[in-house]
C-alpha cells in the first residue's frame, strides 16, 4: 500500500463488522520475505503454545491418529506440534516464505501456495485450522466454502480472527494497530456476522470464545465435542513437544532461539522452575541494554533476539520468585521495561506483548525493591502509574491494577505509621 494513500473503514449498521474500502492489494507470496519479518515470527510472535492448545480442545484423548490441515499455516508450528504430540498426519498451505522455511526446517508437508477448492474426496481432514487469515481475503463466503471442502463429515473447522468489538479508544495502540492492520485486513468481523456466515456456509454448529482480542471459533456440520484436558496436562504436552523440537534445531538459529524462549516462558508460567533453569540461556536476557544508538528495528534485531524484552522480563521473574535474588530481579525488570519501551516505539504493530509487559515490569521491579527493604524506591516506581484510565500509553493492564493499588496502599501505610 502506498504510504500516502487513504483507507476508509466502514462499520456495518446491521452486523457491526468493519470493512475497509478500497480493499488492500498485497502479494502474500512476498510480504513476509524479509529476514526481519521471518525472525520476528519465528523468534517471538508465532503463538505456538496457543495454537496447539486451541487444536487440542477438539482432539479426543484416545490415542487414535487423525489428519490436520492448516490453511495459512505460516512456518507450520501448529502442524509440527500436533504431529509431535499426537502422531497425526499433517498438511499445510502457505504462499509466503514462511511456508518454504517451515517445509525445509521442520520437514513438513507444506504446499507453498494458496488453498483452492478441494475436489478430491480422498483428501479430507478431521480438523481444518485457519488462524488470522479470513480477515485478509476479499470474499470470505467463498473462503468458508473452500475451508469446508477439506472437512470430513464430522470434522471441525478452527478459526481465529480479530474481534470488531475490540476496536475502541480504550485498546492500547499496539493492539489496536495489530487488530486493524491497515493495508492488510479487508474485514474485521463481529461475532454475529461470522456466526451467520459460517452457518450459511453449511456449518450450523458454531462456538465462539471471545476472551482474547482475536476470536476463537469452532464450527462443524455435527455437534461439537470439546475435550477436558487439565492445564497441567496441556503444559506437559506442549513442553514435551518444544523440548523435542529444540533438540533438533540448529544451535544459534532463529528457530532454536524461538523454541528456547517459548519453552522457558512456558516453564515459568506453569511453575516448572527446574525446567526453566535447564532451558534458560544467556542469550535470552540482558541486564543493562545499551539503547542509545538503536534507531530502527533492524538495529534492535542486530543486537538481540526479537524476544529479548519478554525473555528478560521472565528472567526477572525467575530471580524474583524462584531464586530470591531481588537485586538481580530488579535489574532485569528495569531492563525489560526499557527494552519494551524501545520496541513499542520502533515497531508498535509487532509489540503487542511488550505493550502488556511494560507495566508488569515496573510493578515487579517495585515488588523486588520492597523485598529488599527499599520501600521509598518501590513507592517512587509505583507513582509512575499515574492513573488507570487514559493517561498512560500503553495503558496499565486491567488485571494488574488491583495488585498495583494494593502494593501502593501497603507501602503508603508503612510511611504513615513512621
Amino acid at each position: 500500500m502506498d504510504a500516502n494513500s487513504t483507507l476508509n473503514l466502514y462499520r456495518c449498521d446491521a452486523c457491526r463488522s468493519l470493512v475497509y474500502h478500497p480493499y488492500p492489494k498485497i502479494d502474500y507470496t512476498q510480504h513476509t520475505s524479509t529476514e526481519l519479518s521471518i525472525r520476528d515470527y519465528v523468534e517471538f510472535n508465532a503463538a505456538i503454545d496457543l495454537i496447539a492448545k486451541n487444536i487440542l480442545r477438539v482432539i479426543p484423548d484416545d490415542g487414535r491418529p487423525g489428519k490436520l490441515l492448516d490453511i495459512g499455516c505460516g512456518y507450520g508450528f501448529g502442524l509440527d506440534a500436533v504431529r509431535g504430540m499426537l502422531g497425526w498426519k499433517v498438511k499445510g498451505f502457505e504462499p509466503s516464505r514462511y511456508g518454504e522455511l517451515g517445509r525445509e526446517q521442520l520437514d513438513l508437508d507444506i504446499i507453498n501456495d494458496f488453498a483452492a477448492p478441494n475436489l478430491n474426496q480422498e483428501q479430507l481432514f478431521d480438523i481444518v485450522h485457519c488462524s488470522e487469515v479470513i480477515e485478509h481475503v476479499h470474499d470470505p463466503h467463498e473462503f468458508i466454502t473452500i475451508l469446508k471442502s477439506y472437512l470430513t463429515e464430522d470434522g471441525v473447522l478452527i478459526l481465529t480472527t480479530p474481534d470488531a468489538e475490540r476496536i475502541h479508544n480504550r485498546t492500547d495502540p499496539s493492539s489496536l494497530l495489530a487488530l486493524l492492520s491497515p493495508g492488510a485486513h479487508t474485514i474485521i468481523f463481529s461475532a454475529e456476522a461470522l456466526v451467520k456466515a459460517l452457518k450459511e456456509g453449511g456449518l450450523p454448529y458454531v462456538q465462539i470464545d471471545k476472551s482474547a482480542p482475536s476470536m476463537l471459533i469452532y464450527a462443524s456440520r455435527s455437534p461439537l465435542k470439546f475435550q477436558e484436558r487439565s492445564p497441567d496436562h496441556l503444559a506437559m504436552l506442549v513442553h514435551r513437544y518444544l523440548q523435542e523440537a529444540l533438540g533438533k534445531a540448529r544451535a544459534g538459529s532463529s528457530l532454536e532461539i524461538g523454541l528456547r524462549y517459548r519453552l522457558f516462558r512456558g516453564a515459568m508460567d506453569s511453575g516448572d522452575y527446574a525446567l526453566a533453569e535447564r532451558v534458560f540461556a544467556p542469550i535470552l536476557a540482558v541486564a543493562d541494554p545499551s539503547l542509545g544508538d538503536i534507531a530502527t528495528l533492524d538495529d534492535f534485531a542486530t543486537r538481540w533476539p526479537l524476544c529479548i524484552a519478554a525473555s528478560t522480563y521472565y528472567r526477572g521473574m525467575m530471580l524474583l520468585i524462584h531464586t530470591g535474588d531481588y537485586v538481580g530481579a530488579a535489574g532485569f525488570f528495569r531492563s525489560a521495561f526499557r527494552l519494551c519501551r524501545t520496541k513499542i516505539a520502533l515497531s508498535p504493530a509487532t509489540a503487542v506483548v511488550e505493550s502488556d509487559l511494560i507495566w508488569r515490569a515496573v510493578y515487579h521491579e517495585a515488588l523486588a525493591l520492597k523485598y529488599l527493604g527499599n520501600n521509598l524506591g518501590s513507592l517512587a516506581l509505583l507513582a509512575s502509574f499515574v492513573d488507570f484510565q487514559h493517561t498512560l500509553q500503553p495503558p496499565v493492564p486491567e488485571d494488574l491494577q488491583q495488585a498495583v493499588t494494593a502494593l501502593r496502599d501497603d507501602l503508603g501505610a508503612e510511611f504513615q505509621v513512621l
